[in-house]
Order: structure tokens, then C-alpha cells, then sequence
């Protein structure tokens, strides 16, 4: 038989809820399934469904598949369940308490930390030179009474040697343009001096603008003193090397205010200055350097693990998921090198209630395919070649879509016994990321701002966690003792400053410190990805995996891994970053039959197959493949007639069309044509937009073939949903919040069907049952059965009924 290959797309719950609809009438009809490539909420629906096909012997059966489908709907609600009230102030609780670690208080630890000791530090080296004097002017006051603060600020300005502070001004200034300079000329030390050059930014930031706050906060009127912040802000947008790095400006202002309040001991904005205060500070600050890295480790990891729990936890079969949804999950999922897997995963047999991962579905049909987004790996150094990539993870194994024959890349280096089910479908369901693939354009200042709060669902995988396990045992001791080391130097400075004795001491203790975590950093930013790497790259690649914010910080930097080596760590988001169907690894495999179900969002008619022309052109670049309308006109052309420019009451829920194979020849230039096959495209329409049918098709009629019943108060009365059901679709979470009231409010803030927003995951069962419905309802349309088997379709005309 012809293979077939079954995609589910991208878009949330509404697209696991849509594609669930699908899979039903599939397996209803008995239609094997060879292979199903999943993208994002798809994913929730298709690894589910191979989850739970494992737990019953691993083959089909209508019992379990009624229960499976029952279970979803019952368990729509993924961040918020109110169908249990109970469960759901549980859920939100867990939702908010995350929320406010990531967004607030890891970021306060991890950019706060430095403030104090910063400040400390510049009062020490650079206080004279910035203040005109040994001592700020309120403490000589205070000393000498015989002296007001205005004329110790006169007598300063009088004899301000202006070219001491014009030095110190320019020489990081000058530093940050030659390292930026270099950045751009330099391709292979991009990340250093990426990083020299901020790193100098940063330095001249925080000695220029303090002394500048001094010099304006002492001139402005109160009232206006906060209007400061507007020109200060535009200032550095003016530049992009600054715009790029905008949210490292908000740190930047923060130290220099306190570093001002420091330098000079001045009141301002109504907040007074107290050396008491600032010691407290100063030796919690000390203590939060030292847990700044764990945290740092936590927050890039925490999001995914809480995605990956939520999906799991809903969705998949009761002996999977363990106690309270944790099976699979444990504290080492939240460093990058700790075996997350036992060994005893390694052997044939596994316990029943196990969480899988995918080489325990190696036997099971249909072949799951997960697709994710890989960033920042790069095979060769074309300007032109984007940095993300579509990474595909089956338990065929785990590869770059345009990864040629004769290259390694990741085999033998991440295998399918690395890496749980669960865990594919919340790296494919990683929306909001550092890196978002085609979507990311412009957008490098609200990246960075995503990195500075740790707002990620992306994760991070070890691209060869054997390589390290190999390793002799003092090497895999070697990050505790670099631990100790940077840790010393601490515990050493809050002594000394405890004891208020050994200043200069102290000062060294704490550049010590930050000497440490620069050097780690700068060694792990050095160019990766080379065939045979050498020395320092090999350094760089054991510093990334092994120190704490080793990841972290090649992330902020943007460094990029150019070479066919893997990084040696994986930076995985949505797989609809790059091409939201999952139709791509179906195409590289060259099957005779393509299903592909779009459930992605499409607000506007005149853009619904956008997902789909953009795909075939990326299929037409990457994998050498030709498309066609069945009768040899254009396929731009036929899908905008016949698909997408189709006036109400007469649009399809369907496309089909031929696709053509190919592969360079050996011995010529030129490609030869190796297969053919065709593909069934599917989307949601609305009710009142559709292609009309005649009479109403109740389940009874449209199950009359198959010896199966639905509960008709779960699935409605018929796979047709009416136009008054679906828009009563309002809101979200509870189904109270469902009615005609406030529709033009609902619509504002979550779409109506069957475009709900994508960001909404508090499906309620009624709309999980709606858009069960309309896939269920679609597939019959196309005539899906059919399509696949070959059989010889009567054409319908318009107005009949489509069973």
C-alpha cells in the first residue's frame, strides 16, 4: 500500500480540538495511518493519541478511542480547569505564583544583585573623579560646619578638572566602537565581540550617567525632575547598536540611580540616602550574586517543564502520567547536564506506568513526528542562510529537515530514548520564545526583553549528553570546584564587610568575583560548530553545558553556532516558527498520500491557505518539490479561485492537488523527477460561510456505516454545527461565560469561531465539542476515507448531502 501521512497544525487548543475532529473520522473509517507530524497544539491531539494507542497493546479500538476523545474534551481546560472549581483556583495559583517568579522576582535577583556592589565598587575606583572630591559633599558638610552644601558644590565645580572625567568617558566609548566594528568585520568572533562591545557600553553608561543625574537633578525643578527619563530614553534609540539592547537600558538606568545615590549622597526624587540602608543592601546584594546563576537555571527552564506538565497532565493516558501529572518530570529537568532519563529506560522492557519517550513507540504505527524550531545553528556562513531551522523528532530519530546524506549532525549524539513524548510535544508548543524563527524580523528589543524577564517556553537540550557522561570522573567534578571558586571570593567580601574592616580587600573580593564569571563567560562565547573543532571550541562547548547561566548568557549575547556540528545546546521553539502544517517532513519522506489539517489562526477570509503557500514555497527551496492544481493550472492561482476567493454560503473546507518529486542527478546538473503524489488540504469555515448541505446530517446518519454511538449532550446532536452554536461561543474558561451578550466584547478579546485566539487556553468542553464537530464535519466534506484508499469519488453537486 501507499504510504499516508496525516499532518496536524499549529494553533493551540483550537487546533487540537479541530485535528481531534479529524482523527476521529479516521479511525472511525479504519484508515491506517503510516505517519502523523505534529506542530504545536496539533501535537496536544497527536502525541495524546499515540500515547494512549500504546497503553491499549498498541492497536485501535472504538472503546478506548471513545474514551480518549471524551477524556480531552473533559480536560480542555489546560492553565485553568473550572470544571472542578476547586482544581481551577489550584491552577491559578500555580499559574500566578509562576508568573510572578519568572516576570518579577527572578529578574529583581538576577539584575538587582549587581546594583549595590556595583555602586560600591565605582564610589571606590572612580568616586573622586566624578564627584570633584574625596568625599561627596554631604559628609564634608557634615564634617566641616564652618561649610554649606552649596558652597562645597561651587568651590567643586570651580575646580573641576574636566579631563580626568572626559578620559574616563571616552576610552569605553571608544572601546564599545572598536569592538562593535569588529563584530561586524569578524564573522567568527561575532559572540566575543558582541559581548566586548557591550560590555564597554555598559561601562560607559554607568560612569557617565550618574554624573549626569548629578548635574540635572541639581538644576531641574522637582516637578520635572521625572520628565528626565523621556530624552534620556530617546537617546538611546537614536542608535541601533542601543535600540537592539533596549531592555539592558532600563538595567543600566537602574544602577546608575543607585550608583548616583552612592557616588554622591544626595537626596532625589524625595528618597533620601542612609549608610544604614545602603550596608543591608549591600550585603543581601552579595548573597543574591551567589544564588543569581541557580536562579538563572531555574527561570530558562521552569516555563517548559510547567508547559510540558499542563499538556501531559491533560491529555494523555492515566498510566502515563503518574502522580499529580509529574511522571518523567524531576528537579533534574531543571539543569541542562543531569540525566533526565534512568538507565533502566535504556533496556527493551519498561514498567507500565512509565512515561514514554519516543523510541518506546519505535514499533507503534502511525510514526509520530514532532516538529520543533532550532535556533541559532547556522550550517554554513552564508549571510544569507537564517540561524532556525525545522528540527524533526520521531522515533526514526532526531534531525535538521536540510541535513544531507553524508552529514552526522545529530546522530548518534541525541537519540529517541533521550527525550520523552511529552516532552517533543511542549518543545513543538513553545510559542513565546527568545527566538521566533520567521516571525522574528525586527524585533530584537522586545527579544532582549524577553530575555532580561526570562518569559520562554523554549527548551534547552544537551545535543550529546552520552559524550558527557563519558567524560572522566574529575572532569565531571570540575563545575563544582569552578562553583567554589566563583563562591570564595564572595563569602570572603561579606566577611570582610561584616567585620567593616580590609576596604581594599573587599573591593577585591568582589572584582575577583565578577573577574570569574566575565572569564567563564567570554571562554563561553568563543565560535562553535566547526567539523573538527578545536581547543577553545571544545572549551566553549563544556563551559555552555556545565557552568550555571552558561546557556543563558550565549543566549543574550545572540551568539550563533555556525558549522555542521550541533550546538552544544539546543535551543528549541514552536515548530511554527518556520512552517506551522508539519506538512515539510511528510514531503521530505515523498508519500503518495498527504492529509494536512490546518487549525492554525486566520482572522480574515482572503488569508485563509496563507500557512499553506508557505509551506509548499519553502518545500519547493528545501526539498526540490513541484505542486500543481489536479487539472495543471498554477496552484497559486486554483487555491485563490477555488478555495479562498469563495463568496459565503459556498466555501470549502477543502483543497486537493498533485505534488511532484524530485532529486538532483549524480552525474548532470539538472533534477530528475522520482514520484508524484497528491495532497488534501482541510480548514475550519463558519457555519454561515460554508459550503451549504441539505438535509442536516444528525451523528445517526453519519454513523450509520460504522458501528459506533456518540453521546449526543457531549457531541451535539450532528457533526454540522449551526450558526446560532457557534457564535454563542463567547469568551473563554466557564461555560456560563457562553451566550450572546457582550459578543462584540468577546470577539475583541478572544476571536469567535472558528478563529478563537491561539493564546487562549481555557477552552471550555463546549468548544472543544464545536470544534471536534467542525473537523469531524470537514473530513467527511473532503471525503477524507476516500482520498486515501483511492476510491473512485462521485462528484456531489452544490446543496447535497455530503455522508
Amino acid at each position: 500500500m501507499a504510504k499516508f501521512g496525516l499532518s496536524f497544525s499549529g494553533g493551540g487548543v483550537r487546533s487540537a480540538a479541530f485535528c481531534s475532529g479529524v482523527l476521529r473520522r479516521l479511525l472511525q473509517k479504519e484508515v491506517r495511518i503510516d505517519y502523523l507530524s505534529c506542530v504545536s497544539g496539533g501535537g496536544y491531539t497527536g502525541s495524546a493519541y499515540v500515547d494512549w494507542k500504546y497503553r491499549h497493546n498498541k492497536k485501535d479500538d472504538k472503546k478506548w478511542h471513545q474514551k480518549f476523545f471524551n477524556h480531552m474534551r473533559e480536560n480542555v481546560g489546560l492553565v485553568c480547569s473550572f470544571q472542578n472549581p476547586c482544581q481551577g483556583i489550584f491552577d491559578c495559583v500555580i499559574f500566578c505564583a509562576l508568573a510572578l517568579f519568572i516576570s518579577v522576582i527572578a529578574p529583581f535577583i538576577i539584575w538587582g544583585s549587581f546594583a549595590h556592589p556595583l555602586a560600591y565598587i565605582i564610589d571606590y575606583l572612580f568616586g573622586r573623579i566624578l564627584r570633584g572630591g574625596s568625599r561627596p559633599c554631604p559628609e564634608e558638610v557634615r564634617l566641616n560646619p564652618n561649610t554649606t552644601l552649596d558652597d562645597c558644590l561651587q568651590n567643586r565645580k570651580n575646580a573641576d578638572k574636566i579631563y580626568d572625567r572626559v578620559l574616563l568617558f571616552f576610552v569605553p566609548a571608544l572601546l564599545a566602537f572598536i569592538f562593535y566594528v569588529l563584530k561586524r568585520r569578524v564573522q567568527r568572533g561575532e559572540g566575543l565581540f558582541n559581548w566586548l562591545s557591550l560590555f564597554s557600553l555598559m561601562m560607559f553608561g554607568i560612569l557617565f550617567f550618574p554624573w549626569f543625574l548629578n548635574i540635572s537633578l541639581r538644576l531641574v525643578p522637582d516637578f520635572l525632575k521625572g520628565l528626565l527619563l523621556v530624552p534620556m530614553i530617546f537617546f538611546w534609540f537614536l542608535f541601533p547598536r542601543l535600540r537592539d539592547n533596549a531592555s539592558l537600558v532600563f538595567v543600566l538606568y537602574l544602577y546608575s540611580f543607585v550608583i548616583h545615590f552612592r557616588v554622591y549622597r544626595i537626596n532625589a526624587f524625595g528618597i533620601l540616602y542612609d549608610d544604614r540602608i545602603f550596608d543591608q543592601a549591600f550585603a543581601a546584594s552579595i548573597l543574591l550574586m551567589w544564588a543569581a546563576p541557580l536562579v538563572i537555571a531555574i527561570q530558562q527552564s521552569i516555563v517548559h517543564i510547567y508547559v510540558r506538565w499542563i499538556i501531559q497532565k491533560a491529555f494523555y493516558h492515566p498510566n502515563t502520567i503518574g502522580k499529580c501529572g509529574c511522571s518523567g518530570i524531576s528537579w533534574r529537568n531543571l539543569f541542562l547536564f543531569c540525566p533526565a532519563l534512568d538507565e533502566s529506560r535504556m533496556i527493551q522492557n519498561i514498567p507500565r506506568k512509565k512515561a514514554l519517550t519516543l523510541d518506546d513507540l519505535d514499533d507503534l504505527t502511525p510514526t509520530y513526528i514532532g516538529c520543533t524550531t532550532v535556533n541559532r545553528w547556522k550550517r554554513t556562513p552564508s549571510p544569507r542562510e537564517p540561524h532556525y531551522e525545522l528540527l524533526t523528532m520521531s522515533p526514526q530519530g532526531i534531525e535538521r529537515l536540510d541535513r544531507p546524506g553524508d552529514e552526522q549532525g545529530l546522530h548518534g549524539k541525541l537519540m529517541p530514548v533521550d527525550v520523552y513524548l511529552s516532552e517533543v510535544a511542549a518543545n513543538s508548543a513553545a510559542a513565546v520564545n527568545y527566538d521566533s524563527g520567521l516571525a522574528q524580523g525586527d524585533e530584537a528589543p522586545f527579544r532582549n526583553f524577553l530575555v532580561m524577564i526570562g518569559l520562554s517556553f523554549g527548551a534547552s537540550l544537551v545535543a550529546d549528553k552520552r559524550h558527557e557522561k563519558r567524560r572522566h570522573i574529575c572532569l565531571q567534578s570540575l563545575p563544582i570546584v569552578i562553583e567554589l571558586l566563583r563562591v570564595v571570593p564572595l563569602v570572603f567580601t561579606l566577611v570582610l564587610y561584616a567585620k567593616n574592616d580590609g576596604e581594599k580587600f573587599l573591593i577585591a573580593g568582589l572584582l575577583i568575583h565578577i573577574g570569574i564569571t566575565a572569564l567563564i563567560t567570554l571562554l563561553g562565547l568563543m565560535p562553535t560548530g566547526a567539523k573538527n573543532p578545536g581547543r577553545l571550541e571544545r572549551l566553549a562547548r563544556w563551559l555552555t553545558i556545565n557552568t550555571l547561566g552558561g546557556h543563558y548568557h550565549r543566549k543574550a549575547m545572540n551568539v550563533i553556532n555556525v558549522g555542521p556540528s550541533p550546538p552544544a545546546v539546543l535551543s528549541l521553539s514552536d515548530g511554527g516558527h518556520l512552517e506551522n502544517l508539519g506538512i515539510l517532513p511528510l514531503l521530505k519522506l515523498r508519500l503518495k498520500k498527504i492529509v494536512a489539517v490546518d487549525g492554525g489562526n486566520t482572522i480574515l477570509d482572503q488569508d485563509y491557505a496563507d500557512a499553506l503557500l508557505t509551506a509548499l514555497d519553502m518545500a519547493r527551496k528545501k526539498l526540490g518539490c513541484s505542486f500543481s492544481a489536479l487539472d495543471g493550472r498554477d496552484i497559486a492561482e486554483d487555491i485563490r479561485d477555488n478555495f479562498v476567493e469563495r463568496s459565503p454560503g459556498s466555501q470549502p473546507s477543502s483543497y486537493r492537488f498533485k505534488v511532484y518529486y524530485y532529486e538532483k542527478n549524480v552525474n548532470c546538473d539538472g533534477k530528475t523527477k522520482v514520484g508524484e503524489g497528491e495532497i488534501l488540504y482541510i480548514a475550519p469555515r463558519h457555519p454561515g460561510k460554508r459550503v451549504k448541505t441539505t438535509p442536516y446530517v444528525t451523528w445517526e446518519q453519519a454513523l450509520r456505516d460504522i458501528d459506533e454511538d456518540l453521546e449526543a449532550g457531549l457531541w451535539g446532536a450532528g457533526p454540522q454545527l449551526s450558526s446560532e452554536e457557534a457564535d454563542r461561543l463567547t469568551f473563554c474558561c466557564c461555560e456560563c461565560c457562553h451566550g450572546n451578550t457582550c459578543r462584540g466584547l468577546s470577539e475583541a478579546m478572544c476571536g469567535v469561531f472558528p478563529q478563537h485566539s491561539t493564546a487562549n487556553q481555557l477552552f471550555t468542553p463546549t468548544q472543544f465539542s464545536a470544534y471536534h464537530r467542525e473537523g469531524y464535519r470537514a473530513s467527511m466534506e473532503a471525503k477524507v476515507a476516500q482520498f486515501v484508499s483511492d476510491e473512485k469519488e462521485v462528484t456531489s453537486a452544490p446543496g447535497t448531502n455530503i455522508v
